[in-house]
């Protein structure tokens, strides 16, 4: 493939940079993701592979420094951390993420060998791959600004995620990106033979035939969809944003404050008559279990309402001599009895604990508590009545295949409850909460979001998030929800067998590009 008359600049990647951070929340302008990687594809062709290198990571770079500039807010904050330093540290974050991107870069112009049609096949699927690849780690993976999850909005887009999780959202707008990036180079730019044109008519309508028919299958699972959420069962849910300041919630003399926030909000929803009131994470500023006195008075609370709540509480073990902490989902019976309880199976770094402790001996983790936390081992799945829930705590929800696990073993709806006052009235919940969507759409599961601060919500099996709270009001919300019932989804089931896929006819794709 023939450059351009005139070599790409680094305005290209500074262009892809700012279109990434403008398809995400808030801007929500996700149709320019259709196109937002064309300039920084332009800039990477036919270059030298530092080059290529270094303009992928360019405009990652832009794109992560801006897109989570929260980070900072949160660090100096609640973590007592330097503004010097915690700008070092999301400097280094977005490094770390701008080098998935950057290997895009490379390995897409490296093993397409210059051919245009293997660079057009390649970029997809590597894309796919390393988005997958650097979502799953247990201890480092990062979910978060997928490039799928930027369509949440755009419900008939979002569906075919039943089958192929997000990851399939992601694959296929790096595809439409590649065929209009093929399209331009071979119509617009000194590349009209017969042959470039043909094969460029043979791109645009693979791509636009791929297109229409996730475009119209999702429309028509969008549909089917709805109607059974029409014709299913309800159940009522309440949820209960206390809205605690985040400095004020471990204080002592804050206590009982917060605790009467949430019996009278509690004994609100009760009126209504839910089957279930969700409190969020770490919604009790004590040990759920150890703490006699708060114990009792939550006992008391769920007898007095008759109503079973699920809230978030610490909780302390000992393993030999060392004191581990765990961050835990109760869910009480309305007689105050613990049906089952959910350890946090994914930590928070830096929140939770600290990475690279050595190198960042001078850091400590946000959350107040002291002590180290433990792991979670199983995705309980919670007997309520005549149907089961999964849950998952704060940006647990950020992870495909850690939610699945519940539905998979008979959740019929999910619940997640966080607490995102660390994040004040940045993006950054706004963010939260649209991954959250694509949770809904991969498992066809509905999920209840009890947060402190706020975004709580409902999201139904279509992906549609409704009936949200703002930031920072004391709020309580009562919906219906329709639990899930019928078969699992395919990606509940199997899980990240598209990813896979992309995995394997990336070398596949590669091997014949290199060989022919």
């Amino acid at each position: 493939m023939q450059s351009l008359k005139r070599k790409p600049s680094w305005i290209l990647s500074v262009l892809s940079g700012l279109f990434l951070i403008l398809i995400f929340p808030r801007f929500n302008l996700e149709f320019l993701a259709w196109f937002a990687l064309i300039p920084l594809l332009f800039a990477i062709q036919n270059q030298p592979l530092t080059t290529v290198a270094s303009r992928g990571f360019f405009a990652a770079m832009i794109f992560y420094f801006f897109s989570l500039n929260w980070i900072t807010n949160t660090l100096v904050n609640y973590g007592n951390i330097p503004v010097i330093v915690s700008y070092l540290i999301l400097g280094l974050l977005s490094a770390y993420l701008s080098f998935y991107i950057s290997l895009f870069c490379v390995l897409t112009v490296k093993w397409s060998r210059g051919k245009p049609v293997y660079f057009f096949l390649l970029a997809p699927l590597i894309w796919t791959s390393l988005e997958y690849l650097r979502s799953t780690h247990m201890s480092f993976g990062f979910s978060w600004m997928g490039l799928g999850y930027s369509q949440f909005q755009t419900l008939s887009i979002i569906q075919p995620a039943e089958i192929t999780g997000v990851y399939g959202v992601s694959a296929l707008i790096v595809l439409v990106n590649a065929a209009l990036h093929f399209f331009i180079n071979t119509s617009v730019f000194h590349l009209n033979t017969h042959d470039s044109w043909k094969i460029s008519f043979r791109v645009i309508v693979v791509t636009t035939l791929v297109f229409g028919f996730c475009l119209s299958w999702g429309n028509w699972a969008l549909n089917l969809t709805k109607s059974k959420i029409e014709s299913s069962p309800k159940i009522r849910v309440a949820l209960a944003q206390g809205n605690i300041e985040q400095r004020l919630k471990w204080k002592n003399f804050y206590q009982q404050p917060t605790m009467k926030i949430y019996k009278e909000l509690t004994l609100k929803a009760a009126e209504k008559k839910p089957e279930l009131v969700v409190w969020p994470e770490a919604a009790t500023p004590f040990y759920y279990g150890l703490d006699p006195t708060g114990t009792k008075y939550i006992q008391d609370l769920a007898r007095t309402s008759g109503v079973p709540i699920l809230f978030g509480s610490p909780y302390k073990k000992t393993m030999g001599e060392k004191e581990l902490v765990y961050n835990r989902a109760f869910l009480i019976s309305s007689q105050g009895e613990t049906i089952d309880v959910y350890d946090k199976m994914h930590l928070v770094p830096f929140g939770e604990f600290v990475p690279f402790r050595e190198a960042l001996f001078f850091i400590e983790k946000m959350v107040e508590i002291i002590g180290d936390f433990g792991l979670g081992k199983r995705a309980t799945v919670f007997k309520l009545n005549e149907h089961q829930l999964g849950v998952s705590i704060c940006y647990e929800i950020i992870f495909p295949d850690l939610v699945r696990q519940p539905v998979k073993n008979g959740a019929e709806y999910l619940v997640n409850i966080t607490n995102d006052a660390w994040f004040g009235k940045s993006a950054a919940s706004y963010q939260h909460i649209s991954m959250a969507a694509l949770r809904a759409v991969e498992n066809r599961t509905p999920i209840v979001r009890a947060a402190n601060t706020g975004i709580s919500g409902f999201i139904d099996a279509t992906g549609q998030i409704r009936n949200t709270t703002q930031l920072f009001k004391r709020e309580l919300v009562v919906e219906e929800i329709a639990p899930n019932k019928g078969p699992r989804t395919f990606y509940s089931k199997f899980g990240d067998i598209f990813s896979y896929l992309c995995l394997a006819l990336t070398a596949t794709i590669t091997l014949l590009a290199y060989r022919f």
